[in-house]
């Protein structure tokens, strides 16, 4: 049993194990990586100090040598002309501050000499980057300003820049507009001067922080500098640690690369939080951990007669997979039977609809053709009784109109078979007011015979579609004689044609004042034929036709009931885009004579 207790207990041992010696090599891994990546980072911030200061380095050389600023030490007095001239300077070469002191510290003449803290008259000879110029050489310091109290890199150059000097210009650097980049990065950097003092820090509260605990001698230094204003200059790390790159800040561990700037000492740090380092680690501790305890489950899980029940239930399993791969085959064998016969079934429907086709067809040449042959006998009994008064240019005339007919019914015929197949229709620019027109004329006789007054609103501009014309005047003219049979049967019949354009369709409405459509029969009115006009011999075709034109052109075709009571037929048709909508309109009255006018005979 001991034994078995072992054996049992080394597997999740030899994970652990295992997950440990995985943890270390990520460990190192990932502790490697983030000094790879502190080291480059370092670099790049360095080459951004260093690109700050060599940015304006040659300015203090430039003013020590240009006698517009120097002038002022000849005069041991400032000038209105030189603080001009520094002012200008400073603008156009983005420097805080340029100044120029005389042997004595004494600043003569400044750039902010127009500012209420401006630095004229003012010593600064207790400055390092002041002392280092009279000696001759090129000044360099890192202070808080005395004056203004804004913190900078102070450059220094004698003049003149050689032989005895008889003073100092000077160039004050603003390093904040480098910090706020660095903070905006979003990374934790900061530069640290000779002195171990925090000078520059993505975070500003480290700013002017001391990195280790200093001597009273620096300390004593830097009140006589005046370097840092007097602020305590407190340490930073609030314990050493015993880890190498390792340092400790507000209870928080940070691993720790540095690097040399190259500039007065100053150092570059570059910080990374221990935790992020180690955000890879607890997974591989939850997995181990994880896993054995699935382990433990699995062994107490299948324990004692797992296996034999477990196997029990598969033969069960096995038995109801057969039952139900027959019943699947049936299933299957019935399907494909019912996909046979819903086949045939499917022929049979298919021979049967041509059959219909043929039939509705038929019907439909004979209802379209009924219109222009009604046409065709008003033009014949005008140009007779023309000839026999010898009026031949009116005969010329509707010998013409009965030419145009007979091509209409020509082409009626073969737009007919566009009914059973609509890709056969061309598609044209037209402007949809010279069809409303023709078809008005085709269908004025049956206005004439009926004294129905046709009244026609159309708007000045073109009412340009993209479609094929003949379906469109064909739809108009059926909905043109529907409107004359229905308001026929009233007094004073009046139908009316109006069409305007609205956003991207053009809506055309064909309003009567018969007695409408009720509301039981308008989900019938657009069927095959299924009519209303019993008395008159009508097929019911008209609208089902019109209906099944309007949807081939992309259009709808719609009823409803209008303010007279009688019924409104709206076609709607999809616009040409580079037509624009306007408002004036123009009524054309049938039978009147003007420029839009449709004439009566």
């Amino acid at each position: 049993m001991r034994t078995r207790f072992i054996l049992l207990a080394l597997p999740p041992l030899v994970l652990l194990l295992i997950a440990a010696v995985i943890v270390q090599l990520i460990a190192a891994r990932d502790e490697e990586s983030a000094d790879r990546k502190a080291s480059e980072r370092l670099t790049l911030y360095r080459q951004t100090i260093l690109g700050e200061y060599d940015k304006y380095r040659y300015l203090p050389y430039v003013l020590a040598r240009d006698p517009r600023a120097t002038i002022v030490l000849n005069m041991q007095q400032t000038t209105e002309s030189a603080n001009r001239f520094l002012e200008e300077m400073a603008e156009n070469s983005g420097a805080y501050l340029l100044y120029v002191m005389n042997t004595d510290g004494n600043t003569l003449a400044a750039s902010n000499w127009q500012d209420e803290l401006s630095l004229v008259g003012r010593n600064y000879g207790f400055r390092p980057y002041f002392q280092a110029a009279m000696a001759g050489e090129e000044g360099r310091f890192f202070a808080i300003g005395a004056t203004i109290g804004e913190p900078g890199l102070f450059l220094s150059r004698p003049t003149p820049v050689e032989g005895t000097p008889r003073g100092v210009a000077v160039v004050k650097v603003d390093m904040q507009p480098l910090e706020r980049a660095w903070a905006e990065g979003g990374e934790i950097v900061f530069a640290s001067d000779a002195n171990g003092v925090i000078i520059l820090s993505s975070v500003s509260e480290w700013r002017y922080k001391a990195l280790h605990a200093l001597s009273d001698g620096v300390l004593e230094k830097i009140r006589q500098t005046r370097q840092f204003a007097g602020l305590p200059l407190e340490p930073l790390s609030d314990a050493s640690s015993t880890a190498e790159n390792v340092l400790s800040i507000d209870g928080r561990s940070y691993r720790h690369n540095q690097a040399d700037v190259g500039l007065l000492g100053w150092r570059l740090h570059f910080l990374v939080p221990v935790a992020e380092t180690k955000e890879n680690l607890w997974p591989v501790w939850v997995s181990a951990f994880g896993l054995s305890l699935l382990y433990a489950v699995g062994v107490l899980v299948f324990r004692g007669r797992a296996l034999r029940r477990a196997s029990a239930l598969l033969r069960q399993e096995s038995e109801e997979l057969r039952e139900l791969n027959l019943r699947l085959t049936d299933e299957v064998e019935e399907r494909k039977r019912i996909e046979r016969e819903l086949i045939k079934a499917q022929e049979g429907l298919a021979r049967s609809s041509r059959l219909a086709a043929v039939g509705q067809m038929s019907a439909a040449v004979a209802h379209e053709l009924n219109q222009p042959l009604a046409a065709l006998r008003m033009f014949v009994a005008g140009t007779r009784k023309f000839l026999e008064k010898l009026n031949i240019e009116a005969a010329r005339e509707n010998l013409s109109e009965i030419d145009a007919l007979q091509h209409r019914m020509a082409a009626l015929t073969q737009e007919l078979k566009r009914f059973a197949r609509p890709a056969e229709s061309r598609i044209e620019s037209i402007d949809l007011k010279e069809n409303i027109r023709a078809a008005a004329k085709i269908a004025l006789p049956r206005f004439e015979e009926t004294g129905v007054e046709l009244t026609v609103d159309l708007p000045e501009e073109p009412l340009r579609l993209e479609t094929a014309p003949l379906p469109v005047e064909q739809v108009l003219l059926n909905l043109l004689r529907n409107g004359a049979d229905a308001a026929s049967q009233v007094a004073d019949g009046k139908v009316r044609l109006e069409a305007q354009r609205l956003e991207e369709a053009v809506v055309i409405k064909v309003s009567d004042n018969g007695a409408g459509v009720p509301e039981e029969i308008r989900e019938k009115i657009f069927d095959p034929f299924f009519t209303t006009k019993l008395s008159s011999g009508g097929l019911g075709l008209g609208l089902s036709i019109s209906g099944r034109i309007a949807e081939d052109i992309g259009g709808s075709l719609a009823v409803a009931t209008n303010d007279f009571g009688g019924a409104t037929f709206t076609l709607s048709l999809p616009a040409a885009r580079e037509v624009q909508p306007r408002r004036d309109r123009q009524r054309d009255k049938i039978g009147e004579t003007n420029v839009e006018e449709v004439p009566a005979e």
